[in-house]
């Protein structure tokens, strides 16, 4: 079992525990995750953490669908894994109906046909095999609407993302349970108690593996909850601190009928005590409906207590099907005394290792001109229509270890050879390491033109027309 690190959302101004968000990274820690409400927003703390860390993971716990487009959702996260060296775990949820209409303004709909056409848009983003296209209930890429201008077209991300970027879902239903285990990499529980697990989720989480087919299964499958941890010598005072918690999602996280949590405490034998503190929570009593939270079920949900206390209660934990625990806590003594009670020795050994989900080794040498070129000359082979598309003669000189000049003349059949061409539409002259940099989408030809990098004789406009050829 690995440890992650929760910080969530932040209060009325913002702020980061930085200094133990960098002791988690010290210690081995496997993640740290952000949240967001109706107020700060996911990404842009991660994006704080990341510059200020190592190699401790980046997830987002969650981001919210409603939110944002699937496109959206996939350049954010594709960004964020490069500048991190593939550290980004995308962690995505709906959020509750009151939130996604009271705050996004658009409707909460059906959660699960919008999921899963959500994380099929954005692994195909990922996976780039070819341009974006979706027909679906809930999106139409391009857009195809009766107030459509007619003027989108499919297009392939710029950005050459990670296409085994791991893809996490929030849920606790028993519906979106299964289809977490069906769709994503990891599942992000909240609430959750390992001693119900087979009894709550063990069907559901076996039942979207079967869908999902290939064998998959437990193993490779990151179930990652969230858990109250509270280090502390007197338990009554420590659970004390956990129960408005619980009060909150119980009770006034959602209306009455559509509370997602409160029907997750019933589910684990808590009807009377969940029914009594919803009610005493949505007549304005959360004093009393914090109260009325039993001590066991903040037992079967949290960490709490002496060190001694915490130890034999992480059995259960430890024991279960769970992977990742991502604690939930703001102080460093419960932070160091998590990482020795479940890492022991291993904790703060910069050579740790780490199973699921790991970013991809190291590519070999990369391409050269001549191989760029080579793939050009394919392209043109395969597609007989991007002559007429293009229009266009250009010549290329590069200079450097690789120098070379090579023609591309995209008018009639359609031609790409070494050598100079006699009238170009377009003349480009750069190194061949910023040529290769620009083919593979690592040096943006705007600001390779701008900075000097890339000279142009002729037209720029008409050099746009390469990026076709590129892709």
């Amino acid at each position: 079992m690995r440890l992650g690190l929760m910080v969530g959302y932040s209060g009325s101004t913002m702020s980061l525990p930085m200094e133990m968000i960098k002791e988690a990274d010290r210690l081995g820690y496997y993640a740290v995750w952000t949240a967001e409400a109706y107020g700060s927003d996911a990404v842009v703390p991660l994006a704080w953490i990341g510059a200020q860390t190592q190699q401790i993971k980046l997830g987002t716990a969650i981001l919210q669908m409603p939110a944002r487009t699937p496109a959206n959702t996939a350049m954010t996260a594709m960004t964020l894994d490069q500048l991190s060296g593939g550290r980004m775990l995308l962690g995505l949820g709906l959020s509750g109906p009151q939130v996604v209409e009271g705050w996004h303004g658009v409707a909460y709909g059906k959660p699960l046909g919008k999921t899963r056409e959500y994380v099929s848009i954005v692994r195909a983003i990922f996976a780039r095999e070819a341009p974006l296209v979706h027909d679906g209930d809930h999106y139409q890429i391009p857009y195809q609407g009766s107030d459509a201008t007619g003027l989108g077209k499919p297009l392939k991300s710029i950005l050459h993302g990670r296409r085994d970027l791991p893809i996490y879902l929030a849920a606790i239903g028993p519906k979106n349970v299964e289809l977490s285990a069906e769709i994503a990499d990891g599942w992000l529980p909240i609430i959750f108690s390992p001693a119900h697990y087979d009894e709550a989720y063990a069907a559901q989480v076996e039942a979207g593996f079967a869908k999902a087919g290939g064998g998959k299964s437990l193993t490779g499958f990151d179930i990652a909850p969230s858990v109250p941890v509270v280090l502390g010598d007197d338990v009554d005072a420590c659970r004390a601190s956990v129960k408005p918690f619980l009060a909150l999602y119980i009770g006034g996280m959602g209306a009455r009928g559509r509370n997602f949590y409160h029907d997750l405490a019933c589910r684990y034998g808590f009807q009377a005590a969940a029914d009594r503190v919803q009610d005493l929570y949505l007549a304005g009593d959360k004093n009393a409906a914090t109260a009325a939270i039993p001590d066991e079920l903040v037992d079967a949900v949290a960490l709490c207590g002496p060190k001694a206390r915490i130890a034999e209660q992480l059995e259960a934990w430890q024991a279960s099907p769970i992977t990742t625990l991502n604690m939930t806590t703001f102080d460093p003594a419960a932070v160091r005394v998590m990482a020795e009670l479940v890492m022991g020795a291993d904790a703060g050994r910069p050579d740790r290792t780490i199973s699921i989900p790991d970013a991809p080794a190291p590519a070999p040498a990369g391409p050269t001109p001549a191989s760029i070129f080579e793939r050009m000359a394919a392209r043109v082979a395969a597609d007989p229509t991007l002559p007429a598309k293009v229009n266009a003669i250009f010549q290329f000189d590069l200079t450097g270890e690789q120098s070379g000049s090579w023609v591309v003349d995209m008018k009639g059949a359609g031609e790409v050879r070494t050598g100079t061409a006699a009238n170009p539409d377009c003349t480009i002259a750069m190194s061949e390491a910023d040529f290769v940099a620009l083919a593979m989408g690592k040096l943006n030809p705007m600001a390779a033109f701008s900075s000097g990098k890339l000279k142009i004789t002729g037209n720029p406009m008409t050099a746009m027309k390469l990026q076709g050829l590129f892709a």
